[in-house]
């Protein structure tokens, strides 16, 4: 006789089930009955535990977001600089943790390139803090009064290099596919993220007034071929 789930269970595997489809075919393409049908379980189930599928795409979305909701009240201790280490090692940890099920990273990105009005909750409690934090610490590392702008600038630079291991795996797997494996993964991406932009920030920004600084080199044109991309800018 099969075992009967109890309602916790019950809600797991369709809050699972949910995040594997909405990852597949975004918020608009999905439907109920392709969940219930995954989660094998029937609509009434589904009824039970969430109002309407809306609901239920936020508490995907909540589920998604996982450890890394947490980053931006996490305590880092040591200097600045060791500050900065720890919060980017606890992303990548987070982002490639190999235990994290794929649907969580899908669910997300489908998010970002269909935004829906949850998207407001996703930058609210994850994005907005993790964002706070890791500015306020390049702040305190460079010593200068830089214009909100400029940090801003650096923030989401570091950022991106974070979400960049995440977002281009199957490009990577064609590309490098040395960076995809390996138990220590995580570890060697965070010290060479950590590493590259303490060498920045403490080189080009640390304890510089913004007058200072020299201009910028101007970059030399190159001409690409009239209706093509180069394909490392597409990802």
């Amino acid at each position: 006789m099969k075992r009967r789930m109890n309602p916790d269970e019950t809600r797991g595997r369709v809050v699972r089930a949910a995040g594997e489809v909405f990852g597949r075919h975004g918020f608009d393409g999905t439907t109920i009955r392709q969940i219930t049908k995954r989660a094998g379980v029937n609509v009434a189930a589904v009824n039970y535990h969430f109002r309407d599928k809306a609901e239920l795409y936020l508490r995907v979305l909540r589920e998604a977001k996982g450890l890394c909701s947490e980053l931006g009240t996490m305590e880092f201790p040591g200097e600045p600089e060791e500050q900065l280490r720890g919060m980017i090692f606890a992303f990548v940890r987070g982002l490639l943790d190999p235990e994290r099920p794929a649907w969580h990273r899908q669910v997300l990105m489908q998010e970002m390139m269909r935004p829906t009005p949850a998207l407001d909750l996703i930058v609210r409690e994850m994005t907005e803090p993790i964002h706070r934090r890791l500015r306020a610490i390049i702040a305190t590392i460079v010593g200068a009064k830089l214009p909100g702008a400029k940090l801003d600038m650096l923030t989401c630079s570091i950022l991106g290099q974070c979400l960049f291991y995440v977002r281009s795996q199957p490009m990577l797997e064609r590309l490098a596919p040395e960076l995809n494996r390996g138990a220590d993964r995580a570890e060697h991406i965070a010290e060479h993220i950590t590493t590259f932009s303490l060498a920045a920030l403490c080189n080009l920004y640390k304890n510089k007034s913004t007058s200072s600084r020299p201009e910028p080199v101007a970059r030399r044109a190159t001409a690409t071929p009239k209706g093509r991309v180069p394909a490392l800018l597409v990802s």
